[in-house]
């Protein structure tokens, strides 16, 4: 408590002993360490610095060792051109001795030719002059003959000329026979002077002094001093270390202050070597300057830190109001954190927390009610130990705990089986956060909901029908089997899959026909909402065996939502049965034909002619003078049998028509309307458009039975007095109407008392009409009846041939 004094609150300031000893040494610990720290960064750059010269002496013999390989190449390459001059290939010396001489080529070189007995040419001496024998020459030239022989490129040791009076140097090219054997040598003698000079590097390196050794170790003399005492042959452990194998390296050699650093590079091509060499003082400077550094780094920390711990010392102040901040601080955490676990137990939610050895370190209210246990039985304990072990919680708390991943997903409980959870974790510093809740209701639903679904689709796959449901712009959003099928086996582009445009594939395929775009106009429709639904038949040509398809689309709404249903059946089968019904009445019709043709020629032929008879025998009776009564009697036959004459001149006509295939559809029904108007006393006017021709002949026959089978429903049935025949032709449709002013066809009673129906008349028009995908309606009412017959203007007959119809709805 004695340290505890002196609170001035006026001003002042005096710590505790123990508080001004944590203070200094405080400050001595931070001095210290940034002291330790910049040591150890200045000596890191001093060490890099030396090695940066090191590296840098190095990049000069190696740069010197390049440039001497390139000359050396170059010489020979000069030789090599030499060799192949047509002068040395026809042996004409002379010739290849001038051009020799005018070979540009160094200062101070000269060629020399050699055969295997000794100089045939020495560009330094003139033509024909006596040379030089093999055997009268040093040893040192004798050696090189063989090394020629094996390198046949080959750089001679530095030797002395006693010709030029100087060190030289020679590059030698083997020269072969037609046998492939040496028998000349071509060499180019050159100052040892010349190669140092090639080896000059273009950049001056501050302090490194460079010059080139033979294999021998031989210093070539240099450009800028060429009579200066050799530098290698005087130092044995220079010429020791450039003994070795290393092709290049660096290394000291010396004492005190006459140390030097060398580096070096041995040349590839000619076995040369490039020495640099420099003070190995400018190694130390590095570590001068880093220990000069060093000692100011330190002598500046420790004035600063001396300076910050008096002044803390002196003034508590800052301390003080930091000690109380940090105390604020800490309070104000805990109060955070007890709302937080104040927010954690309201909660719905299961929260618990986990350290990284899979402890329980915190849990809430909801949890411990899910586990069944008091907080003092979980917190602290192992996970594993209350809720136990599971391939697939394991997996997500590990995936939090290691690889620092969220996981969320629906899993089965463990602790309560048959219930499912939303289990979240999230990882944390400590460990993990994990939040839970039961959502088995939720995960029932949407389980239900998966099942009905399925349901739904293998409802849809087993229809035979190709079904397919579209949104509300024509996008396929599901197909069933039976249309996936289909597209597999045929590739057809009228079956998209899920994800293409229904309303493309039906624009694309729009100009097949008229069926087909009249599908795509009914789509357009049905995207467009402007109608629920539509029908069409259509024949499919994207099979091998091409079909019929019956296709239906209607619009309607699912949870707010358009959708389109897309159903088309095959009604091949159906349509081959329909063509066969009729191909059938197609020749039931032309037996019926026929018929009525035999029974007109015979009514014409036989049945008149005896009524003809009849009335002539008649007139025959009447001359012989009857009295009154029986008069009367022979006058009611004579008008029977005039009656019955001229009805049967009606119905002859009926059977027995005008040539159609002559005379055209519009001219042959004027023709027949004039002629039955005569026969009936009806009066018949036309109205018909003169485009008929464009119409096919199987579909203008029909069209005039029908006026035919019409003109004599109104004279059998009617009781007409004026009838109107139209024929009028659209863009799509050929429109007949058969009109009459007469009783109209209200519901007649049999005596029985039934219904009477109608004859063979108008089913055979329909039957007619059906083959080209017509139509027969009719109107009736007590001011007349009228027959409107329409059927497609392009239709050919289904039966055999390539028939399109569509129906819109």
């Amino acid at each position: 408590m004695d340290d505890l004094n002196s609170i001035k609150l006026t001003g002042g300031f005096a710590f505790p002993s123990n508080v001004r000893r944590i203070v200094v040494l405080t400050a001595a610990l931070t001095v210290g360490l940034s002291f330790l720290v910049a040591t150890g960064l200045l000596i890191k750059d001093a060490l890099h610095e030396r090695h940066v010269l090191a590296h840098r002496g190095l990049s000069v013999s190696v740069t010197a060792a390049d440039l001497l390989d390139r000359e050396v190449q170059g010489l020979g390459n000069l030789l090599k051109g030499l060799s192949r001059s047509p002068h040395l290939q026809t042996n004409d010396l002379e010739a290849f001795d001038a051009q020799l001489k005018a070979t540009p080529h160094p200062e101070g070189a000269s060629f020399i030719l050699w055969d295997l007995e000794g100089q045939l040419l020495n560009t330094k001496r003139p033509f024909g002059s006596q040379l030089p024998r093999i055997v009268e020459l040093p040893a040192t030239v004798k050696e090189r003959f063989p090394v020629v022989r094996r390198e046949r490129l080959s750089l001679s040791d530095r030797v002395d000329n006693p010709v030029v009076q100087r060190q030289t140097v020679s590059v030698s090219l083997r020269l072969d026979d037609e046998f492939g054997e040496m028998s000349r040598i071509l060499s180019l003698v050159l100052p040892d002077d010349h190669l140092s000079k090639a080896a000059e590097n273009g950049e001056a390196t501050s302090g490194w002094r460079t010059f080139i050794v033979d294999r021998n170790l031989q210093e070539m003399t240099g450009p800028a001093e060429p009579r200066q005492a050799p530098f290698v042959h005087g130092m044995r452990e220079l010429r020791e270390a450039l003994s070795e194998p290393e092709r290049e390296g660096h290394f000291e050699i010396g004492t005190g202050p006459n140390r030097l650093l060398v580096t070096y590079c041995r040349s590839r091509v000619s076995g040369y070597t490039a020495v640099s060499v420099a003070p190995a003082a400018m190694l130390k400077a590095p570590i001068e300057r880093a220990v000069y550094r060093i000692a100011m780094a330190g002598a500046l920390l420790f004035a600063v830190g001396g300076a910050s711990a008096s002044l803390l010392v002196r003034n508590g102040g800052p301390l003080d109001t930091m000690r109380r901040d940090a105390a604020t601080t800490r309070g104000e955490l805990a109060a955070a954190n007890a709302r937080m676990s104040s927010i954690l137990e309201s909660v719905s939610d299961c929260y618990f927390t986990l350290d990284r050895a899979y402890t329980i370190v915190d849990v809430n209210a909801a949890a411990m009610r899910w586990w069944g246990h008091e907080r003092r039985k979980v917190v602290g304990q192992s996970y594993f130990d209350i809720v136990g072990h599971d391939p697939a919680f394991d997996a997500a708390l590990a995936q939090a705990m290691h690889h620092r991943r969220q996981f969320q997903g629906a899993l089965a409980s463990i602790y309560h089986p048959g219930r499912y959870i939303d289990y979240r974790v999230y990882p944390s510093p400590e460990g993990a956060s994990v939040f839970f809740s039961d959502v088995t209701d939720r995960y029932e639903a949407h389980r239900a909901a998966i099942r009905e679904r399925e349901f739904l689709q293998a409802s849809l796959d087993a229809l035979s029908a190709h079904v397919a449901i579209l949104d509300d712009r024509g996008i396929v959003l599901s197909v069933n089997g039976a249309w996936h099928r289909y597209a597999q086996h045929n590739g057809s582009p009228e079956s998209p899959g899920p994800g293409m445009s229904y309303l493309a594939a039906c624009d694309a395929a729009r100009h097949e026909g008229v069926a087909q775009e009249r599908i795509f106009r009914g789509m357009e429709a049905l995207v467009a909402g402007r109608q629920s639904s539509f029908q069409a038949l259509y024949r499919s040509r994207s099979s091998d065996d091409e079909g019929w398809f019956l296709l239906r689309a209607s619009r309607f709404s699912a949870a707010e939502e358009a959708r389109i249903v897309v159903a088309r059946e095959d009604v091949t089968e159906i349509m081959a049965a329909r063509a066969e019904v009729s191909e059938m009445s197609e020749r039931l019709l032309t037996l019926q034909e026929e018929e009525r043709r035999r029974i007109a020629a015979e009514l014409h032929d036989s049945t008149a002619q005896h009524l003809v008879a009849v009335g002539l025998s008649l007139m025959q009776v009447g001359a012989l003078g009857l009295p009154p009564a029986g008069q009367r009697i022979l006058d009611e036959i004579d008008r029977s049998l005039e009656e019955a004459l001229k009805e049967l001149r009606i119905f002859t006509y009926l059977l027995h028509p005008p040539g159609l295939e002559t005379d055209g559809l519009a001219a042959t029904i004027r023709a027949f309307a004039d002629g039955f108007a005569d026969r009936s006393g009806l009066a018949v006017a036309t109205r018909l458009a003169d485009e008929t021709e464009q119409l096919s002949p199987e579909l203008q026959r029909a069209l005039f039975r029908i006026v035919q089978e019409g003109l004599a429903n109104v004279h059998r049935h009617a009781g007409a007095k004026n009838v109107t025949v139209s024929l009028r032709i659209t863009p799509t449709e050929v429109i007949l109407s058969i009109g009459d002013d007469g009783k109209g066809m209200r519901g007649r009673r049999s005596g029985s008392g039934a219904r009477t129906t109608l004859g063979v008349g108008i089913p055979g028009m329909r039957i007619r009409l059906s083959q080209f995908g017509g139509n027969l309606r009719i109107r009736s009412n007590r001011r007349g009846t009228v027959v409107r017959a329409a059927a497609p203007r392009d239709a050919d007959s289904i039966a055999g041939k390539d028939y399109t119809s569509a129906q819109t709805s």
